[in-house]
């Protein structure tokens, strides 16, 4: 009579290959798409159920490429956006959401929304109180924080730093990592100075100047340490903490 098979009880994976693994998953950009794909939608809903006219000026910027299409501006959009799901979707394994991945990488922004809220508190006071913008509804600074998160991150995060770090690496001489520095600084100088530009931009003083640099470098180290999805949330969860504060 042949013995009963033994059954074969896999160990559970050691703590740190399981850490290793979601740090490694998380800052997979297709992943990151998939995890800001809600903030983009909500955003663009938001800013059509509000009917607003003020809109998020790096979204503003972004939009001016599918301006010279017309009337074919939305639909280009929607299919660009619709062909980046599917090709992030292809990446995933079995083309499968993994909800428990996206609810650590939402704790994981939180901490760092609220660590930088907790740094930068009394700087961001003392931003707010010079910064006597237009008088707004709580739901509109919250459609805008999300707005902030998603388009100021690949405005100059996705977009402005890796063109200036991979340009840096191919046709210079420098480190990567000096390169990563001069994209760093020069990207964070960009989004710290566009927040004074235009009808909606604030007073050109040096105190916001400086603490919208310093945050742009935050982020930056986000971005490169924890990649696309966590500096979008970490960017949207921060400023709508700032909007709840005032």
């Amino acid at each position: 009579m042949p013995k009963a098979a033994k059954k074969r009880v896999q160990a559970p994976a050691p703590p740190l290959a399981l850490a290793a693994k979601y740090l490694r998953e998380s800052r997979d950009f297709a992943t990151g798409f998939l995890f800001i794909l809600p903030l983009l939608v909500a955003y663009e809903v938001g800013i059509v159920v509000l009917r607003s006219r003020v809109i998020n000026w790096a979204h503003g910027i972004i939009r001016l490429l599918f301006h010279t299409f017309g009337w074919a501006e939305p639909v280009l959009f929607g299919g660009l956006v619709a062909v980046l799901v599917v090709v992030a979707m292809a990446r995933a394994e079995r083309f499968r959401i993994d909800l428990e991945l996206f609810g650590l990488m939402l704790a994981e922004s939180v901490v760092y929304a609220c660590a930088l809220g907790l740094l930068c508190s009394f700087i961001t006071r003392r931003l707010l109180a010079m910064a006597a913008g237009a008088a707004s509804t709580l739901g509109s600074d919250i459609v805008l924080s999300i707005g902030a998160g998603v388009y100021e991150e690949i405005l100059f995060r996705v977009a402005l730093l890796g063109a200036l770090y991979y340009g840096l690496k191919r046709w210079t001489r420098l480190k990567p990592s000096m390169a990563m520095f001069i994209g760093i600084v020069v990207s964070s100088l960009a989004f710290s100075a566009c927040h004074h530009i235009g009808p909606y931009g604030d007073p050109l003083e040096l105190e916001p100047l400086v603490y919208r640099f310093w945050m742009g470098v935050a982020f930056a180290a986000v971005y490169v340490y924890r990649g696309l999805g966590i500096v979008v949330y970490t960017h949207a969860l921060y400023d709508i903490f700032v909007s709840l504060g005032r």
